[in-house]
């Protein structure tokens, strides 16, 4: 109760979404016209990767330890600048990763779990949602796509993998959150994030929260 109560402070002036937005839909297909904020956006993305890896690690075990190789597409220094090309390459690699983690999650090691294989569809909606949202925001592409992440073959590495990818990607958007509240504090990116409320009430798809 104590986490939902959190969650509602936080989100209460979230208004992102798309008036028809939908879980179902194919995660490459972002509809045109929403509400571009790129800091609260980061910010639900986060959230969204930490219940999928509360989930994750619930449904295949929470002493799992660290794939060691880790993802170095991911990891950033504290202190780098803030890049919209790069951004853009580590987007699409986090992407890449957690549609390997979802299908592994559904057709292999838990097929039952629908609880997390949803959390890990809204997440990859809301990863491709805000590389669209920063594109806009700081501009650049990523000039070099990244090549899709490897899952190794036995079930405990796979699940090592994924519960690293996971974290990784939670620490990323931290980062990421960080310097976008820099960057925007700045006044830079400010006439490309679009402002305006819907007229209807926005529900929080994949929450189960109505704002």
């Amino acid at each position: 109760m104590k986490h939902r109560t959190g969650f509602l402070k936080v989100y209460a002036c979230l208004v992102i979404l798309l008036p028809s937005l939908d879980a179902g839909r194919p995660p490459k297909k972002v509809a045109a016209g929403f509400s571009c904020l790129p800091k609260e956006l980061t910010a639900l993305t986060k959230h969204r990767v930490e219940m999928s890896l509360i989930g994750f690690d619930e449904a295949n075990g929470k002493h799992l330890g660290t794939w060691s190789p880790g993802f170095p597409d991911l990891h950033v220094h504290q202190n780098s600048p803030i890049s919209g090309s790069k951004v853009q390459c580590s987007l699409i690699f986090m992407v890449q990763g957690l549609e390997k983690i979802l299908e592994d999650q559904s057709t292999n090691l838990n097929p039952g779990d629908v609880s997390l294989h949803r959390h890990l569809s809204d997440t990859i909606f809301s990863v491709n949602m805000l590389a669209t949202c920063l594109r806009s925001i700081l501009g650049g592409e990523c000039s070099s796509q990244p090549s899709p992440p490897v899952m190794p073959k036995y079930a405990f590495q796979r699940k090592q993998w994924s519960h690293t990818l996971l974290t990784t990607a939670k620490h990323y958007l931290a980062w990421l959150e960080s310097k976008l509240e820099i960057y925007i504090s700045k006044g830079k990116g400010k006439n490309n994030i679009k402002r305006k409320l819907p007229q209807h009430l926005t529900y929080l798809e994949g929450s189960g929260y109505l704002l």
